[in-house]
């Protein structure tokens, strides 16, 4: 007897098969369904009749047969990306099951944001030491991308910036540390000279930010509430090509210092920002369930332990 049956609110997964879903991407990236069938090893009726099994599951159609080349529709293209990134998620714990069956460990699968890397592979590598069952894999990528990551279970948890659209995304945000943003430039800048510098000091300088993320946003709202009109003149994407930018005389960049810790370039200088100083929250961000297998909770749990620092008294409201 079915035991869904006697649980109404149990989830109910739909008939469709990961075979068939691996059916459908193939078709989708060989645009043939003879080709198609020729690298699934099946016969080409057989993946006529999974597609159009898929199709009836999902209550639509995925390709277009009228031209001379099989097309996805535009319900096939929105369907396709989903596909994938199920079928990764199955391989992935496929594998985790198989290391857990046979050699008795669990991967836990972390994303964060590239700055933080250096801080929190040292403690990872010490849980290691101890404990035998857990190996992690590390995948770093913007905090717009490691939140939806988070929240679609691609990995098990996050250590990123948090930021309103992780509560809003139904995370939960276990407050770590807060990083200072700062500026850099040269070392021959008439305000090296300073250890501080006021925001009023950015007045008519050009300013290189990170394209992604909210030190932007944070500095321009804090330059408003002071009375002051910033130039954001460069956002980019990497960290060297802002350096680039300041050691050729076009910006002063303003970043999360963390992105400094590796900087080694005597051209270069960091100068703290004063009054009001302003931070941005690291935080471990986890879906809000407790579901969780548990190698990946103490691998949280070690995390928090070595990373959490408690607020000091100075940290106010010009903080982000």
């Amino acid at each position: 007897m079915d035991d869904d049956a006697d649980n109404p609110s149990a989830d109910r997964l739909p008939g469709l098969t990961l075979r068939q879903l691996r059916h459908l991407v193939t078709l989708a990236e060989l645009r043939s369904f003879t080709r198609a069938a020729q690298a699934l090893s099946i016969s080409q009726p057989a993946l006529t009749a999974s597609i159009r099994q898929a199709e009836f599951l999902l209550g639509g159609q995925l390709f277009d047969r009228s031209s001379h080349r099989l097309t996805l529709t535009g319900a096939g293209a929105l369907v396709l990306p989903l596909a994938e990134r199920l079928l990764n998620v199955a391989r992935l714990s496929f594998n985790d099951m198989s290391l857990a069956v046979t050699q008795g460990v669990q991967t836990v699968r972390i994303g964060l944001i590239p700055s933080v890397a250096e801080k929190v592979t040292a403690h990872l590598i010490a849980l290691q030491a101890q404990e035998p069952s857990v190996r992690f894999t590390l995948q770093d990528m913007a905090n717009s991308d490691l939140i939806e990551a988070v929240q679609a279970r691609r990995v098990d948890f996050g250590i990123g910036a948090r930021e309103r659209r992780a509560a809003d995304a139904g995370l939960v945000c276990e407050d770590l540390f807060r990083d200072d943003i700062i500026i850099v430039m040269r070392a021959d800048d008439a305000l090296a000279s300073h250890a501080q510098l006021a925001w009023a000091d950015l007045v008519d300088r050009p300013l290189a930010v990170f394209v992604r993320g909210n030190v932007a946003d944070s500095l321009l709202r804090t330059a408003e509430e002071m009375g002051l009109e910033l130039n954001v003149a460069f956002r980019m994407e990497y960290t060297e090509p802002i350096y680039a930018l300041v050691r050729n005389r076009l910006a002063m960049a303003i970043m999360p210092r963390l992105y400094t810790e590796q900087l080694h370039d005597p051209g270069l200088v960091v100068r703290a920002l004063r009054a009001p100083h302003v931070k941005r929250g690291i935080a471990l961000l986890a879906t809000a369930d407790d579901a969780r297998s548990p190698q990946v909770m103490l691998c949280r749990s070690w995390i928090v332990n070595a990373l959490r620092v408690a607020p000091s008294a100075d940290e106010a409201p010009g903080e982000t």
